[in-house]
């Protein structure tokens, strides 16, 4: 049974010749990133067969609650992503935790109230890891950018501020740009989605041997769960990091 099950890995080990054509190239250029390469590729193999193990069992198990919980436990994972890149923000590891998840469960849910998607693992896991992924990405980026914004601009923000305007007000230009450049990635994904990049669920669907027709089909709806989804996750921890950056009496609090 080992054996068998070693076997089917076979096409897998071949393929490792490309990570060692890259760590051939960082050694000959001398990029020194030999290890990371080594030690990336053991860990994503033994994450990514220790998630399969996982999928193996909750795909067996007709329990909604279950697939949720999964979902939110991805949500933790780049709650803390959102938060190794934010460290300055007070709380950013729920900011960013409550946001993913609220732009998440909005998308799934909205979708499988509407019948467009089911209640199946197979769509709702995968798709939920999407938009999970995308929201971490979208989240830390702008609560950096607001933060370095709000920093190197902080006589501008003071000097609003005495003037009588609130911290929404005198915020509300660099609160805006951070949620903009969160939003980049998506965006300039939209711009080559089909063109320059065919993406997963497209391609996934059609090496299983689905018809182009309807891989599109499936992508489009996916492009637009990663769209709100990304969209309510930034402007709310966005939103919900300015009240850690000012105080009740619209002082600035950063450091």
């Amino acid at each position: 049974m080992v054996v068998d099950f070693l076997a089917g890995f076979v096409p897998v080990f071949a393929a490792l010749i490309l990570v060692v054509v890259s760590i051939i190239i960082s050694r000959c250029l001398k990029l020194g990133i030999e290890g990371e390469l080594f030690l990336g590729t053991f860990r994503s193999f033994a994450q990514l067969l220790l998630v399969g193990f996982i999928l193996e069992y909750i795909f067996s198990v007709d329990n909604l609650v279950l697939f949720m919980g999964v979902i939110f436990v991805m949500a933790l994972i780049g709650g803390k992503i959102v938060r190794d890149r934010a460290q300055a923000i007070p709380n950013a590891f729920w900011l960013g935790t409550v946001s993913i998840l609220c732009g998440a469960y909005f998308s799934i849910g909205l979708m499988i109230a509407l019948d467009i998607i089911s209640t199946d693992p197979k769509y709702i896991i995968p798709l939920g890891g999407m938009v999970v992924g995308n929201s971490m990405t979208a989240c830390a980026l702008s609560l950096e950018r607001f933060y370095q914004d709000l920093k190197g601009n902080r006589a501008k923000v003071e000097l609003a501020l005495s003037f009588g305007a609130t911290s929404n007000e005198a915020s509300g230009f660099y609160l805006r740009q951070a949620i903009k450049a969160g939003m980049i990635p998506m965006l300039n994904f939209l711009k080559i989605v089909g063109i320059v990049q065919l993406p997963g669920a497209m391609t996934g669907m059609i090496l299983a041997g689905a018809s182009p027709i309807e891989a599109v089909k499936i992508q489009i709806i996916v492009v637009y769960m990663l769209i709100a989804g990304s969209s309510i996750s930034t402007s709310l921890a966005t939103v919900l990091s300015r009240r850690r950056l000012f105080n009740r009496n619209h002082q600035i609090v950063i450091e």
